[in-house]
């Protein structure tokens, strides 16, 4: 294994523990919708990439979930807690080789697999829902569940391309889920892209009512 990949996965290890240990500290209130059975039926959850930690501690209670991480050494980082917290990881982009990765995911979910996503990564630009994960939904014939987040007191990495956000310690977390969304065959993807970018837009507002 690459040198710099070994020292992003030792980070990473200790982002896990970092996060375990405010994990135990957070008030966490999800807020689910009526519509969505996760026991019986698959969903792609949709998420920006600045609110990753809320989508990460809050899907986990999915027995079958799975999510993409970019090859890169982001990705790495991301992937060794993720790992350790029971997603099923995909290596690949929506930017290189999107058609792999697509097949990939559209498999798991065949067998059962939710996905989470955050839809505007892996690199941005920010609030900007690639295309990648609505082809998903329209192929795989699953809905999206946009998700909105908001933190009492968090931490802003305002130099990160996503202004990365992490709860603070004692903090109150909101995780809201929306309506579920279906891409039909016949879909305009770019006006899907836009429908979602203005949901979750909506949902991150909404959840800050809740804290």
């Amino acid at each position: 294994m690459d040198e710099k990949i070994k020292k992003y996965r030792r980070y990473g290890f200790i982002l896990y523990i970092i996060l375990q240990v405010i994990r135990k500290t957070l008030k966490i209130r999800i807020i689910k919708n009526d519509k969505i059975d996760e026991v019986n039926e698959s969903y792609i959850f949709a998420f920006w990439h600045n609110k990753l930690v809320a989508s990460t501690l809050c899907l986990d209670y999915i027995e079958k979930r799975a999510v993409l991480a970019s090859p890169s050494k982001d990705g790495e980082l991301i992937s060794v807690p993720l790992e350790k917290l029971g997603f099923h990881m995909v290596r690949g982009s929506s930017d290189k080789n999107p058609t792999s990765s697509l097949i990939s995911l559209i498999k798991l979910m065949k067998k059962g697999y939710s996905i989470g996503t955050p839809v505007d990564g892996p690199k941005g630009p920010i609030y900007e829902v690639k295309q990648g994960m609505v082809y998903l939904a329209q192929k795989g014939k699953k809905y999206i569940i946009p998700t909105g987040t908001a933190y009492k007191s968090k931490w802003e990495f305002r130099k990160a391309w996503d202004k990365f956000q992490f709860p603070k310690p004692f903090t109150t977390m909101v995780y809201l889920m929306g309506e579920p969304i279906e891409v039909p065959v016949d879909a305009n993807i770019e006006e899907y892209c836009l429908k979602i970018k203005e949901e979750l837009n909506r949902l991150d507002k909404e959840a800050e009512k809740y804290i």
